[in-house]
């Protein structure tokens, strides 16, 4: 029925692509001016200013530049910021949008590099991650299924993936990091290095190259049938950096990779590092907070993966006890301890979604920093992490990411800094000081039996940043994770149900016939907590009734500000099993597919420039219209 349902809608796409075509009305080819750039007093100075490097803004980066004005021009009208602001910020995003014209000479960009704990590797503070730019989702190796390696290796995402590995690498970003798990990712990255090394562009040791592997039971036996099919692809590039277990979150496979036997996964993947094809041996998690503080405590490993963000550590959230700490904390300081690497996982995705944040975070983190630059600086500055993830999609990603780093270079953290108190002022002002101060604390995790799987530090994590950030898009994605990974069965026991939690995302959403007496028992208001629980399902879950509408959202800024997705990544944002086994089937001509995506930015890019061009001499008092008939 899925299939049959995604079909339909392909259809239905298709048809409207066709009307549009047939009934494109001449109006349409006229594109009306930003309202920035038609007001009297500010529109001539940012029109200047942008005009001055028209052709080094990348044609993504233009409609970015665009969307980000257009939020803060509201903001100025209503008279939150001052027009220097304004005029200061259209200077910060152009010169962020041009590092391509600065990478040589004295003010080149360039990733700084830390030592990247007991592995002694030189880090880069920006990780290339793996998961964005593939292909698909699709394993390569399902037999009728998987797409052709030939016809993935020629595709466009293979020239946009190859281009923005050619590109991190000139800025310095020299850490490339993937999974098995992440469809052709590892197929498409080796092959674009190994191409870029017969080039003669980069040699082998001038990068860092990390994948991870994800078994059920982490037995010998399991691991080795994934490593032969990651090594298939690996060993044209001689060895691995960096290896790590894949999302060791659960309980159950917390104690399956410590445990001493000779015949599990970590003794295998011991061998293989012994015999020189793995460097470094780490662990990725998505788990509960104490869990991953269990496997950074057994010091078994070289680096860790996990979440530790501002606005939240993911399925970390909520600490067990009343020390603090915040969610994984406590983790990332004992690795620190114990001289483990710390690579801190997709703070701009799964740390906020912060690029299209929200109202109130945008307000309160800008106009002097974007929300991206915000989330790094605080990882490598407030957290002490050596490098997070950005999954590229595209190669202008590196706008807000690599200016971050020049400020990090350049020590420049008092924006961050005012970030954070505002960020906090927010909190005590809309949950109160005593909330803020210990609503976090004693906080079982789901793997805790008298919790029955309710993911209770993550739910009230997202009604804070609803109620506090207005964050109300970035919690419904998080929410039906809970909602759709975890199937949760009355007839079974606890213990087999919590068994079956997805170790992606592990935890279930709020059930009001569960009993969270006495696993509330040591917080300090455990009614508030049950009442909180009931707001926030009330607000996500897929079947209610008492969902904020959009008027209600927009009333009580809960809305977006900006997005800076100019087009969808090749693997698809919004995906669902069946669009991409649609993919598979129809060998990557539906299912899954952006390429009018972007054609479309691509006008809207080039219509935006002609607006620009046309007011170089002056900005006319009412809209500026440019014909787009030309433009193919």
């Amino acid at each position: 029925l899925q299939l049959i349902v995604t079909l339909l809608h392909q259809l239905q796409y298709i048809m409207r692509r066709i009307y549009s075509l047939f009934s494109r009305d001449k109006n349409k080819d006229e594109e009306k001016a930003p309202a920035f750039l038609t007001d009297k007093t500010v529109g001539e100075k940012i029109a200047s200013i942008i005009n001055e490097h028209l052709e080094d803004i990348h044609d993504e980066s233009f409609i970015k530049i665009t969307r980000q004005l257009e939020f803060w021009y509201k903001e100025w009208i209503a008279g939150t910021i001052e027009e220097t602001a304004l005029i200061s910020l259209a200077v910060e995003l152009v010169h962020a949008a041009t590092w391509r014209s600065r990478l040589e000479g004295d003010d080149a960009i360039v990733v700084p590099k830390v030592r990247f704990g007991r592995t002694e590797l030189q880090m880069p503070i920006i990780t290339c991650g793996g998961m964005r730019f593939q292909e698909t989702w699709l394993p390569d190796n399902i037999p009728l299924l998987s797409l052709s390696k030939k016809k993935v290796l020629r595709s466009d995402s293979q020239k946009n993936l190859k281009e923005i590995i050619r590109t991190c690498i000139k800025c310095g970003l020299n850490h490339f990091e993937t999974a098995r798990m992440y469809g052709t990712s590892e197929l498409q990255i080796v092959d674009a290095l190994k191409s870029l090394i017969d080039s003669g562009e980069v040699k082998r040791d001038e990068f860092i190259l990390q994948t991870k592997l994800h078994t059920g039971g982490w037995s010998a036996a399991e691991i080795e049938k994934l490593w032969e099919a990651s090594w298939e692809h690996m060993q044209k590039l001689g060895h691995i950096d960096l290896f790590a277990f894949h999302l060791v979150s659960s309980n159950t496979s917390v104690d399956a990779l410590l445990d001493e036997g000779d015949d599990n996964a970590m003794s295998f993947i011991l061998k293989l590092k012994e015999e020189g094809k793995i460097r470094h041996i780490g662990f990725s998690s998505h788990g509960a907070a104490e869990s991953i503080y269990q496997l950074v405590s057994s010091n078994k490993f070289d680096y860790i993966n996990v979440h530790k963000h501002f606005f939240g550590d993911y399925h970390g959230e909520g600490t067990p006890d009343s020390q603090g700490g915040h969610g994984n904390m406590a983790a990332v300081q004992k690795a620190q301890e114990l001289d483990m690497g710390v690579f801190i996982i997709s703070p701009v995705d799964k740390g906020g979604k912060l690029f299209q944040p929200s109202v109130p975070v945008a307000r309160a983190i800008g106009p002097s920093l974007t929300p991206i630059a915000f989330a790094a600086l605080h990882a490598w500055k407030s957290v002490g992490a050596h490098t997070v993830s950005v999954g590229f999609a595209r190669p202008s990603d590196l706008d807000e990411i690599l200016d971050a780093a020049t400020k990090y270079r350049k020590e420049e953290f008092a924006s961050m800094a005012q970030a954070e108190k505002n960020l906090r002022a927010l909190v005590v002002d809309a949950l109160g000081a005593e909330w803020a101060e210990k609503g976090m604390l004693n906080i079982p995790s789901f793997y805790d039996y008298r919790t029955e799987g309710i993911a209770i530090g993550h739910l009230l994590s997202l009604h804070n940043i609803i109620s506090a950030y207005g964050m109300y898009d970035y919690a419904i994605d998080r929410h039906s994770n809970l909602e759709n990974m975890t199937t949760w069965k009355d007839s079974k026991t606890v213990e087999e149900n919590t068994k079956k939690m997805a170790e992606s995302n592990p935890g279930r959403y709020f059930d009001p016939k569960v009993d969270l007496s006495d696993a509330l028992k040591n917080h300090y208001n455990p009614e508030l907590v049950v009442e909180k629980l009931k707001e926030v399902n009330a607000w996500l879950h897929s079947t209610s009734t008492d969902k904020p509408t959009p008027d209600e959202r927009k009333k009580k800024d809960w809305t977006m500000a900006y997005t800076l997705r100019v087009w969808d990544e090749f693997p698809g944002y919004d995906l669902t099993v069946s669009k991409v086994l649609i993919q598979g089937i129809t060998g990557g001509r539906y299912g899954v597919n952006n390429t009018q995506e972007r054609r479309d930015s691509l006008v809207e890019s080039e219509s935006l420039r002609n607006v620009f061009r046309a007011s170089v001499s002056s900005v006319p008092d009412g809209d500026v219209k440019v014909n787009l008939s030309g433009v193919n």
